[in-house]
């Protein structure tokens, strides 16, 4: 039985209604089950609270970039809402820009003879396993869809004969955006366009391409760092720029050599330290690669490489605009991770996309095989699979965070000072977040050096996700838990009372 032809999207406009539509389904589903709220999400939210309390500068004492915050305080002031709900609601739409801009630039990225298919964009982009958490609050979905509407207008600019201007300058808007999400936008801005100075053309077409681009950005940049330098501008987190060393190869390599110094320290004799730096390098090229992976999941990848084997590697020539840009974005966050060695799916996003970008391609080219149709059959049962997969949303299990944190509400005193190892418990219970404590409190091992220090607070509430972290706290602590939450064998919250603050029941 095959699906009715106005079901199939086959033109750009198709295209994107369908794929507004699911994402939007797929958005109402996940908030009609429910969800708890992630670590990051209660300091975004926190900064949020304090800029509508305090303003700019209380945000900034909160989050050092605060701009994703001031978004959600703003939607709130806006609507009305909960600063959660506005979070939740401003993901939806970055959620929706995300979509609809893949499947834009699915159709940007063919040339005139090409004729691409709707269906296919809009499939890979519900299956992108990436996008599966939808309701983490977290900046990554901001730079995502501001990225890539910014990469949509730079690519129009390069290939449509109208506009150039105006795309040159809605791609610099867009990445704008993205820098307000993320700092490492402002490195992108400046690094995507070198491409048009290697592309095959007059020098003149070269320097063209790569000027207008940028017209905009250098000269706020020069303004930024005349008032940094005459102290009217305070840098703010801005310094990470200069702290990764993105402008400076030295500084990259003398983060990455004390890395590599206390690496050849941990290894077990001599002639493993003499190759620290070749490992760590290597480390830390495979775990870029390993992000990217990750977020596009074995089965694209599985599906991808047959493609590639069967039917060739060869991409369409505008494609080298996209596969630039996920270099470039690729290089930064090496340099991340050569600096801070903080590897997080969420930081590879920007390449994942942009590499399932050709990934649709080759979808395309198994689905129009004529000669492996039991190839076609699995390789489109298999994505579809992802989509429903996607579709479908489970009950968080962490959802009795919010029963611990009613439950400290009414029981402990608002005046008693409370410290926890999972800010969640914080922001269930309507307490501001001890960004210090927690991460104090963060290795276990270390809890019974924090139990000798002075001052410690009236209570003590410890998240355990382990039979062996609970003996752990249980011998550290030595005494009985005043109410202990254990919904499962491995996961255990235990509130203590540690000095003689007194509770209204129990």
């Amino acid at each position: 039985m095959s699906c009715p032809p106005y079901l199939i999207p086959r033109h750009e406009s198709g295209a994107r209604l369908a794929a507004a539509a699911l994402m939007t389904g797929f958005f109402v589903i996940s908030l009609t089950v429910g969800d708890v709220i992630n670590k990051d999400g209660v300091l975004y939210l926190d900064a949020a609270a304090a800029f509508l309390d305090q303003g700019v500068k209380a945000a900034v004492a909160v989050y050092g970039w605060p701009g994703y915050s001031l978004l959600i305080a703003a939607a709130s002031r806006l609507t009305g809402w909960p600063l959660e709900t506005s979070a939740h609601a401003l993901g939806a739409f970055c959620f929706l820009v995300i979509a609809d801009c893949f499947v834009r630039l699915h159709f940007v990225l063919r040339g005139a003879g090409e004729t691409p298919s709707g269906w296919t964009p809009v499939l890979l982009i519900l299956a992108f396993p990436a996008l599966g958490d939808r309701l983490n609050i977290v900046r990554d979905w901001g730079f995502l869809a501001a990225s890539l509407w910014g990469l949509l207008h730079l690519v129009q600019f390069r290939f449509e004969p109208r506009g150039k201007l105006g795309h040159a300058l809605l791609w610099q808007a867009g990445m704008a955006g993205a820098f307000v999400f993320r700092i490492e936008a402002l490195v992108l801005i400046l690094s995507v366009p070198l491409y048009f100075l290697v592309e095959p053309l007059p020098w003149r077409a070269r320097a063209h391409n790569f000027l207008l681009p940028i017209s905009g950005i250098v000269p706020v940049l020069i303004l930024g760092a005349a008032l940094l330098a005459s102290g009217r501008l305070a840098p703010g987190k801005l310094w990470e720029i200069t702290a990764y060393g993105y402008h400076d190869p030295t500084l990259i390599w003398k983060f990455f050599s004390l890395h590599a110094d206390r690496l050849a320290a941990a290894l077990p004799n001599d002639y493993g330290a003499e190759y620290a730096k070749l490992i760590l390098g290597t480390g830390l090229v495979a775990t870029l690669l390993w992000l990217i992976g990750a977020n596009l999941g074995p089965v694209l990848l599985a599906i991808f490489a047959y493609a590639v084997h069967r039917f060739g590697g060869r991409l369409p020539p505008r494609f080298g605009l996209i596969l630039w840009a996920a270099a470039m974005a690729s290089g930064t966050l090496l340099v991340f991770l050569a600096v801070q060695l903080v590897p997080d799916k969420r930081y590879a996003l920007l390449p994942s996309a942009l590499l399932l970008l050709a990934g649709t391609v080759y979808l395309e080219r198994i689905a129009a095989g004529t000669g492996s149709p039991w190839a076609r059959r699995l390789a489109l049962g298999l994505v579809a699979v992802l989509c429903i997969k996607s579709a479908v949303v489970t009950p968080d299990y962490r959802l009795y965070l919010r029963d611990v944190g009613g439950w400290v509400r009414e029981n402990i005193p608002a005046g008693a000072s409370l410290v926890t190892n999972d800010p969640r418990i914080d922001y269930y219970a309507g307490r501001p977040m001890n960004q210090e404590q927690t991460r104090r409190l963060m290795p276990l091992d270390r809890l019974a050096d924090w139990l000798t220090q002075p001052d410690l607070p009236d209570y003590l509430a410890l998240r355990l996700t382990s039979p062996r972290d609970l003996k752990k706290a249980e011998k550290a602590l030595n005494r009985e838990a005043l109410k202990t939450f254990s919904p499962s064998p491995r996961e255990h919250v235990l509130i203590y009372r540690l000095n003689d603050g007194s509770s209204r029941s129990r």
